[in-house]
Order: structure tokens, then sequence, then C-alpha cells
């Protein structure tokens, strides 16, 4: 295979970049590579998992000859004399082995997840000048990609450039996908911008790697350029990026795919139809959740969990628990993560007493121990309902420490029904678990902000200033004609949003002119009642909302994602728009679906 006569900027970068990609792209002087690859097994070589043939017959010339007799006598060596003795089995029968053997034996040992194993066979390969193939470099790539070791990964890159394996199609893919995996991402999407050919399998490792590093619109935007490009995307391709339209919320791009799952007559299999079923339950689509599930000819449990997951998220508790019943009555046996569901559905229903049976049911009937996060549902499920000092009880009686989540829980539910006492106990708490998270000594605020007691908010602020810490920045995200749209709360009008705000100011004006009333409860300073107002009104999920209006038409459903839990001005101000302007909305934030429409909300005005 040629090598680039002419390398683009990544490939050349990697070989030039440092003195370890000097030294190791020579193929002529190779020991520096040998060394470092040897030296990183070394310092992990005690928890090498070679395990031993005991009472193996070391096998004559002629079995050596193929890759998995050399592997037993491997592993018979490493048992009896130590790790080093692969080199000196190497040179014994360096005459013998070739580069289809060794190959063999990086990928048994990947097979066996024995990822260092295969990286040490490669590093002696360069000992013994058995030099590697195109077979060679994608397995070892995995491997590496496995112990998530960029440095070693980019040592190997600098070989594959020099080698002129660069331009195999394979070799390439195994790159993009170590990068992915190593959060390597920009390094990964210039790597693949750079390839003279892509196959699918290239495109889905770049679509996987865009999802896995949290970007998600480039991995929809990807997947519009794998089927420009021609490629054909796989059954697994469709997996990965409805999860990124489940992330983001982007409803109308989820169901573009799935028109294209349906024109393209690619197979509803369980798993896509999972991810159709998930990506709907995270749009707030209910109604397509359940059409989805019924044309899924093959169920498993995995289904069954997120349809009920998705009826719970969505406010319906009562669909929730149906669909559980019929799970049972179609012999199904429900885990871990069905009863997650079943007692989040109870939680935002307010069941408590079918909470509390189904909580015991879960143990005694079907054996299953509970996590922190079915503890967390029932502290939730009691703090809903006011049973604080049950909730406290239950969270004293875990045989398991619990975790700040349920904490926050209780916090939340002494906001609710005002207790400060027992709110600042759980403070204290939190704040041993979480001394730098911003969102603990916010909620406390929030209590005593309702409360007037100013002096507690300054002190509680002096403290977040002295350790530095910040609160964390509303961020709402719209979609609107297949684009997603990110807003960030402001306390500052931005030239470039003028026609945004002047909406926002028209529909305050409006909506107080039919009984609406800013809620400044939550203003975390003692300040003049039109600055508490100001402080409130720019929320993200304003921003975000007040775009949709002037974006949409009258009969859109708007969409809105949030990566904070809504504030109260905002729920409030949420419920009289759905009322006076006749619109459906569902916001999505970080705790659950609000589902606004004709002045109310599905969570029952309690998340």
């Amino acid at each position: 295979m040629k090598m680039y006569n002419r390398l683009l900027p990544f490939s050349y970068r990697i070989i030039r970049r440092s003195r370890v990609q000097q030294e190791i792209c020579t193929i002529s002087n190779l020991d520096f590579l040998e060394s470092e690859m040897l030296k990183f097994v070394h310092t992990q070589a005690m928890d090498l998992p070679f395990q031993a043939t005991n009472g193996s017959k070391i096998p004559d010339y002629n079995d050596v000859r193929r890759g998995h007799f050399l592997m037993k006598l491997i592993d018979d060596s490493v048992s009896r004399n130590g790790f080093e003795s692969i080199a000196r089995i190497f040179s014994k029968y360096r005459g013998s082995i070739n580069s289809q053997q060794c190959n063999s034996m990086i990928r048994t040992y990947l097979d066996l997840n024995k990822h260092l194993n295969s990286l040490y066979i490669f590093a002696l390969m360069h000992k013994f000048s058995i030099l590697p193939d195109s077979s060679t470099f994608p397995a070892v790539l995995k491997a590496t990609a496995q112990l998530c070791d960029t440095g070693v990964g980019k040592m190997i890159h600098g070989i594959v450039i020099q080698m002129g394996f660069i331009c195999d199609v394979y070799t390439s893919t195994a790159l993009v996908h170590l990068y992915c995996t190593c959060l390597s991402i920009s390094d990964a999407s210039q790597l693949f911008d750079e390839m003279p050919e892509r196959n699918a399998v290239t495109w889905n490792a770049l679509i996987t790697g865009y999802t896995h590093n949290r970007k998600f619109v480039k991995a929809i935007d990807a997947f519009r350029g794998m089927l420009a490009d021609g490629a054909q995307p796989s059954e697994r391709t469709v997996v990965v990026v409805l999860s990124a339209c489940s992330h983001l919320g982007a409803f109308n791009q989820g169901k573009w795919i799935h028109e294209f799952i349906y024109h393209n007559r690619l197979r509803l299999n369980v798993f896509v139809g999972t991810a159709l079923i998930d990506m709907y339950a995270k749009c707030g689509a209910v109604y397509e959740v359940e059409k989805v599930f019924e044309e899924i000819r093959e169920k498993n449990v995995y289904t069954w969990n997120v349809l009920i997951s998705g009826y719970a998220m969505n406010g319906q508790g009562d669909a929730a628990l149906q669909a559980f019943s019929r799970m049972l009555m179609e012999n199904f046996k429900p885990d871990e993560v069905t009863f997650l569901g079943v007692l989040c559905a109870c939680c935002h229903q307010g069941l408590v007493t079918e909470g509390r049976w189904q909580f015991m049911s879960m143990k005694q009937q079907f054996g299953l121990q509970p996590r922190i996060e079915h503890y967390g549902c029932m502290v939730d499920l009691l703090g809903r309902a006011g049973l604080l000092e049950e909730a406290l009880e239950l969270i004293q009686s875990m045989s398991i420490e619990p975790d700040p989540i349920i904490w926050r829980a209780l916090l939340c539910a002494c906001r609710v029904h005002g207790n400060t006492k027992l709110g600042e106990y759980i403070i204290k708490r939190l704040i041993e678990l979480e001394p730098n998270n911003g969102e603990n000594y916010v909620l406390l605020s929030n209590i005593y902000s309702r409360e007037r007691r100013w002096a507690e908010v300054g002190k509680l602020r002096g403290m977040m200033n002295l350790r530095g810490i910040r609160k964390v920045p509303g961020c709402s995200s719209i979609e609107i004609n297949n684009v997603v749209y990110e807003f960030v709360a402001s306390n500052d009008r931005k030239p470039e949003f003028e026609a945004i705000y002047k909406q926002l100011d028209n529909l305050i004006k409006k909506l107080k002119e039919n009984g609406y009333v800013t809620g400044t409860d939550m203003a975390l300073y003692d300040i003049e009642k039109e600055e508490k107002e100001h402080s409130v009104m720019y929320h993200s999920e304003k921003l975000a909302l007040a775009f949709g209006l002037l974006n949409s038409p009258l009969d859109c459903t708007l969409r809105i994602v949030k990566n904070l839990r809504i504030c109260l001005d905002c729920h409030e101000f949420f419920k009289v728009l759905s009322l006076v302007y006749k619109r459906y909305i569902v916001v999505r934030d970080r705790n659950r679906f609000h589902h606004f429409y004709e002045g109310f909300c599905s969570c029952r005005d309690y998340w």
C-alpha cells in the first residue's frame, strides 16, 4: 500500500507534534516505540489476565506455526516463568512466527478482553521485525480504545501513517473509533474529514462518537451527511441517532428518522422499536409511544421498561401501572428498571399506598433488592405527600449510604411544604457530601427567600462566593423547522435577541391582563419588586418559548428542554400562556415532563 505523498494537516501534526511521535515514526528505529509500549504494559502487568493451561504439553515446531498454539505456549510460560518470558518465546521461534499468527493472537486476546496482552504482542512484533499488515492495526487500535489510552493510540497512529496504512479504510475507521472513545472528538472529526475513502462503518463510528461525547446536533448532522454520501445506515446507526434525538428532545427530526425507517423498510426489531419508544417518550409524544409499541412484534423486558418509564415521566401514572399489569399478564419478568418506572409512576401520580405496596412486592414477591434509585423514588413519593418524617426515617433505615439525590428530593419536599428546620438539616448533609455543588445552596436560598429571611440568604451567598461556587446557568433548547436552537438565561438584553425580547415583553403584558403575577419569591436578594421581576423575566425557557411562538404555526406543539428544574415563576407563566393563547406546550426539565394546556400542568404543580 502506498503512503500519502502529501500528508493532510491532522496526519502531519501527528508525526511532528513531539519527540515521541518523531521517534516512533521512524521505521528503521522502532526501539522507542517498543520501550514505551512495553513500559506501558509492564506498569499494569500485575493485572494481566493470563490464565495458565495446567499440564499443557509444549508444542513442537510445526504446532507453533499457528497462533493459537503460540497462545497456549505463552499462557503456560507466563504461569511458570512470569510475564517477561513472552519475549524469550518470540526470540526462540522468531523464524516461524509471522504477522498472520500475531494477528490471530491479538484478535483472540481482544475477544477475551485481554487488551494489554494484545498490545504486548504488537510491541513484540516490532522488537522481532515482524511487519504488521492491514489486519493488524484495526485490532490493535480497538484494544487501545478499550484501554482508553490516547498516548499509545497516537504512537500507533504515527506508525500507521509512516507505513502507508492510513489509506486503508478499516484502519482509519479504527482510528476514528479510538479518538471518539478517548473523548478526543475533535481529532476524530478532523481525521474523518481527511479520509480519502469512507464506508458505512466509518460513518457509524463518527455518529456513535458524537453521541458518546454528547455532541447530539453533530450526530444528527453526520447522519444526514451519511445519507448524502450514499452510505446505507444499519439498524445500529438508527438506534444511535435516535438516542441523539432523545437527548435533544428533537421530535421532528426523530419523526423524520422514523419515516426513513418505514420508507427504507428497515426492520422494526426490538432494538430499533425500543429506541423509537424512548425518543418519543423523551419528546413528550405519548400517543406516538403507544403506536410504536403496538407495532413491535418482538418485545422484551427493555421494551416494556421504556414504555412504563415513558408513561411515568410524562405524568401518566395510571397508564404506567396498567402497562405493568399487562406486562405481568404476558409473562414478562420485571427487573429493577421495571420497578424504577413503576415507583416513578406512583410518585408523579401521588399514589402513596400503591407505591408502598410495589416497593414491598419488589423484594418479597420478585426477590429484587432495592437500589439507591428505588429509595429515591420512595423518598420523593413520601415527600410529595407531606410525609416528611416518614421519608427521613426511610433514609435513616436504608442499608446503603444515601446519596445527594435522595437528600435533594427530601429538600425539595421541605421547600414545597415549608419545613425550614428539616431543610437546614438536609442542606448541612448535602454540603458535607457535595461542598462545591451550587444547586444545594440555591435550594436552601429558595426556602429562606420564601420566608423573607434575607440575612440567611446573604450568608449563603457569601459562603458560595467564598468557596468560589457558581450557580449553573439555565439553558433551554427548542426545535423549530428541524433545527435545534439553544438559549441561556441572562439578566442583560442581547441586541441579536431584540425581536425575542419584544415578543416576551408583549407576552408578559398580555398575561398580566389575564391574571398572571410575576413570581418573585425565589429571587435570591432583598431588592425592590421591579428588580425582582426583571431578575426572573429572561429565564432561558421563556426566551425559548417566545422564539417558538414567533416562528411556529398556531396549532404547533412547542417542545422545550431545560437543563435545570423549571422555576415557580416560569411554571406559572407557561400555565397562563397555555390558557390565553390556546397552545400545547411540553417542557422537559431535569426532573420530569410538564405538559401545559388550558391553564393546567400534568405535574399538578409539584415537581
